[in-house]
Parts: structure tokens; C-alpha cells; sequence
């Protein structure tokens, strides 16, 4: 039988799979016949080179069928000791990175708004810029949004899953995309509050329902003192 931490890996799972792919890149421009491309970079490191134009994000990345493009024509990943990307040549034709010719075998470090010639494909390479919120859980957005709403004031009869929907919103402006949209996060959030019950209890008669963030309450201070002193009492009799 799944336990509560199961399900809500699984709810977290189902979340996650809602939201756009987190990209390290992405290539924008024209391949062969001015079509327009543009295309993520979800894999690192990622090939670039000759085959049937790619329609999604992957390992390989196929520019067209031109002869001008090796199979495998390039390679981008990420340099740890420089802390940025780099792409380096595999092609025998080589490319051009910034107007200027790269041959084989030969690296160059890229950064973004770069310009990039491969065989007939001109693209930009196109750093991503994260917000904060694009690698949080989902259920670290809905903690964090009761938590916003308590500092304003918000949380005193509970929230319910149309306001918790609301404060993320508003605590991540613009990020309605990046977080699957509306809908999928809105699903997510009723379906975790009625879940995690440990975290979260349901506020009495309430329609629709309400919810409290189930806050741990630590021993104070000085029970702890106490405490200490009674054993240090016991110790000493001994």
C-alpha cells in the first residue's frame, strides 16, 4: 500500500511533467530555406549535426539533411572551471561563432546572443534566464505562499486553494507559463492540500474549503533548561 510520502511524489511527479522543461539554452534563428527554428537545450552536453529537422528537445539536436553538416558537427556542454558553456567543433567543415571560423576539433566559449553558422543553419545561442521559482516543488510553492500570505496578514481563516493559486501568483509575477499555467498548478495545489495531511488541516464548516499550514511547535527554551537542570540534579545524586 503507497504511503502518504508515495502519493505525494507521485502528485509532485504528475506536477512536474505539467510544467514547460527546464531549458540550460536555446537556439533561435533559420535552417535551410530561411525556416524558422528555435529550439531548447534540455541535455547537457548536446550534439548538434546532420538529419531530420529535430521537433523537440533531446541529446541531439538535427539542424537538416544538408551535406554541408557533418552527423556530428558539434558538441555544447558546460565547462565547471569556467562556469559557462562551450562548444566545441567536430565537423571537418568547421563553423562560425561570432563572424569568426572555428575548425575542428577547436572550442570556443559561448555566451549569449552569440551568433552561430552551421552549414546553412544561423542561430543564436540563447542562455537561459530562471526565474526563482522554476526549480521550486510544487509543494515548496504552496508552503511558501502560506507563509507569505501569514507575514501579510491573509492567513488568519485559512486559505483556500483559489488564494494559495493566487498568492504564488503573486509572489512569482510573470510565471504563470513557467509553472505549468493556471489550470495545472491550481489542480495541483486542491489535490496536495486534501493530501498532506500532516502539514496541512481543513478549517471547520468552511465552503469551499479552507486550509491551515499545520505550523510544529518546538518545546521553549527555558523547558529545556528546566530539563537540563533536573537531569543535571539526577546526575549529581548519583
Amino acid at each position: 500500500m503507497a504511503t502518504l510520502e508515495d502519493k505525494k511524489k507521485a502528485l509532485e511527479k504528475r506536477y512536474v511533467e505539467s510544467r514547460p522543461p527546464l531549458a540550460f539554452a536555446k537556439l533561435s534563428g533559420r535552417v535551410h530555406d530561411e525556416k524558422p527554428f528555435e529550439m531548447l537545450i534540455t541535455h547537457l552536453p548536446v550534439e548538434l549535426g546532420r538529419g531530420a529537422l529535430s521537433t523537440s528537445p533531446g541529446p541531439k539536436l538535427m539542424l537538416g539533411e544538408q551535406k554541408a553538416l557533418s552527423r556530428q558537427h558539434a558538441r555544447i556542454e558546460w565547462n565547471k572551471e569556467k562556469s559557462g558553456f562551450e562548444l566545441e567543433v567536430l565537423g571537418k567543415n568547421g563553423l562560425y561563432a561570432a563572424g569568426k571560423y572555428v575548425a575542428k576539433d577547436k572550442k570556443v566559449d559561448l555566451v549569449s546572443r552569440m551568433p552561430l553558422k552551421i552549414g546553412p543553419a544561423r542561430v543564436y545561442f540563447l542562455a537561459a534566464l530562471r526565474s526563482v521559482c522554476s526549480t521550486m516543488s510544487g509543494c515548496k510553492l504552496v508552503q511558501r505562499a502560506f507563509e507569505k500570505a501569514r507575514s501579510l496578514g491573509k492567513a488568519a481563516d485559512g486559505l483556500s486553494a483559489d488564494e494559495v493559486v493566487q498568492q504564488i501568483l503573486d509572489s512569482y509575477p510573470r510565471s504563470e507559463d513557467e509553472l505549468g499555467g493556471r489550470g495545472s498548478l491550481r489542480e495541483f495545489v486542491m489535490n496536495y492540500l486534501e493530501l498532506d495531511i500532516q502539514s496541512f488541516e481543513k478549517v471547520h464548516n468552511s465552503s469551499p474549503p479552507r486550509y491551515r499550514m499545520v505550523v510544529a511547535t518546538t518545546t521553549p527554551p527555558e523547558n529545556h533548561s528546566e530539563a537540563a537542570r533536573k537531569k543535571q540534579k539526577v546526575d549529581d545524586g548519583k
